[in-house]
């Protein structure tokens, strides 16, 4: 049975930009997982946790996409789930742990890193699934909610599980069905963002077509990778060849991360400026020891960042869509210029690379770029003797991409009784991690950086590296975050370096 439910139309859509690039090959995906460990009423959780998935289904319109067969760039929108569909369709998982297995429990992360390696089936499954461990008797449940990137991005997936958790509250405390709404079905971040701007568009487009292949072709040759690739990573060619990613994952200090922000504030810079420096000494620190390494010469990076557009596009509708509406930047200035750590301040950095980042969501052409190159050059329909001419490496781009989903921006408790009494506290789910990870089957970084944060910073890392590389890497990277609450205001790069070794 379906729960009441106000449908919108249309029923079908193209694909736009990023939406090619994830969908160019079938079975492949960049699958995104976001990992929430809850505590609380576990029983009650598994209760109304079908219903509520259920529900969040029917909000969430492109929740419900499929590939259209044998129809290029198109997708369909299915009808509203049942709770039939919820078991048939494999949409909810669940594993029940007790006492006894708590080491099982908490090995949740190799279980997100082996499936973020398997690719969704776009014509046959829908682009979202839930798994869940459920200790009932510790009272906690780790909710990991597996998407593939051309139907959601690191937003999405908080906006999913907060729908989620706000449907079991409701069902818990209310005796009669609410209805679901469905939302609009909202355009793609590439047609709002170009949408408004018929003459830009057509330019850019113009300008792509004639000299896009060439301008990426010179980026990629230029390209030199800090920290190499494992074997085991193939080139990019057509049809690309999926390559597995490896996770990282650990949770900071409550402690830490409130002395950062604090910091970061004293000091002027937001806690994405101050990420920027401590990916770069992340890197220095891991690619220090191997051969090519040369200490005399600035540090060079290629830095790539994520931007949640959703209230950059030139008209933000009301709600938060579920969907792909994020875009990428590079930091040309720590590409092309470098940094000397001895002579450059780590605020002063942070300060640059804020202002850097601030600027780039306003370079209309530069934030267009990309997406009319993959809409239109890097897909499904690629030639081969474009990749062949592109040559790039180990399917490598970029160095890093950083993902700073910032904080989780939902509530993080959820009532499941009315009752006003000490057993009423008993009855509630709350949130007290939150990790965020996805995998690299083809193009893509040489590691993908997460900093999400709950009560806590909590860090992932998907890399194609060398294993002692990306150790070194994901470990300086955490410790430098975790102290940056007690960087001086004078501090070198060298001298927070040189506190972490």
């Amino acid at each position: 049975m379906v729960d009441n439910l106000e449908i919108c139309h249309p029923r079908q859509m193209k694909l736009r930009g990023f939406e090619r690039l994830v969908t160019m090959v079938d079975n492949v995906s960049m699958k995104i997982v976001h990992s929430m460990l809850v505590t609380g009423d576990a029983k009650a959780l598994l209760r109304f946790l079908p219903t509520a998935l259920m529900q969040t289904f029917n909000t969430h319109p492109r929740m419900r996409a499929v590939q259209i067969e044998g129809q290029d760039f198109i997708a369909a929108i299915q009808e509203p789930l049942s709770l039939d569909d919820i078991s048939n369709k494999n949409l909810l998982r669940v594993q029940e742990f007790y006492l006894p297995t708590q080491e099982n429990f908490d090995n949740w992360q190799k279980y997100v890193e082996d499936e973020c390696n398997v690719g969704f089936d776009r014509y046959k499954q829908l682009p979202f699934f839930l798994t869940v461990w459920v200790d009932e008797k510790a009272g906690q449940a780790r909710l990991m909610l597996f998407s593939d990137h051309y139907m959601s991005d690191g937003y999405s997936g908080m906006v999913v599980l907060n729908d989620i958790l706000e449907h079991i509250a409701t069902l818990a405390t209310q005796t009669s069905p609410a209805q679901t709404q469905e939302l609009p079905l909202r355009p793609s971040f590439y047609d709002m963002w170009l949408s408004k701007k018929p003459l830009l568009k057509a330019l850019y487009k113009g300008v792509i077509m004639m000299f896009g292949k060439t301008i990426f072709r010179n980026e990629m040759k230029k390209f030199q990778p800090v920290l190499p690739a494992r074997a085991d990573q193939h080139d990019f060619v057509i049809p690309p060849v999926s390559n597995s990613s490896t996770a990282s994952f650990a949770e900071g200090n409550p402690t830490s991360m409130r002395k950062a922000l604090m910091k970061c504030k004293d000091e002027g810079v937001t806690f994405g400026g101050a990420v920027v420096c401590a990916t770069l000494l992340a890197f220095y620190h891991a690619a220090r020891g191997l051969q090519r390494f040369d200490a005399t010469q600035p540090f060079k990076l290629v830095i790539e960042l994520d931007y949640n557009m959703r209230r950059r596009v030139p008209q933000p509708v009301q709600e938060d869509p579920v969907g792909t509406y994020v875009t990428f930047a590079n930091l040309e200035r720590l590409a092309s210029e470098g940094v000397d750590l001895k002579t450059t301040k780590f605020w002063d950095l942070a300060r640059q690379s804020k202002r850097e980042i601030d600027s780039k969501v306003r370079e209309t052409m530069s934030i267009a770029a990309l997406p009319i190159i993959f809409d239109q050059q890097i897909n499904a329909k690629t030639q081969l003797s474009f990749a062949t001419a592109l040559n790039i490496r180990h399917s490598q781009t970029s160095d890093v991409n950083l993902s700073n989903v910032g904080r989780y921006p939902f509530a993080k408790e959820y009532l499941l009784s009315l009752n006003n009494d000490c057993d009423s506290k008993k009855k509630l789910l709350e949130v007290k991690t939150l990790h965020v990870y996805n995998s690299m089957p083809h193009l893509g970084p040489s590691a993908v950086l997460w900093v999400s944060s709950v009560a806590s910073f909590c860090y992932s890392m998907g890399h194609k590296c060398e294993d002692d590389s990306a150790k070194a890497l994901f470990h300086a990277f955490v410790v430098v975050c975790e102290s940056i609450g007690n960087i001086g205001a004078d501090a070198s790069m060298a001298d927070v370096l040189g506190q972490l070794e």
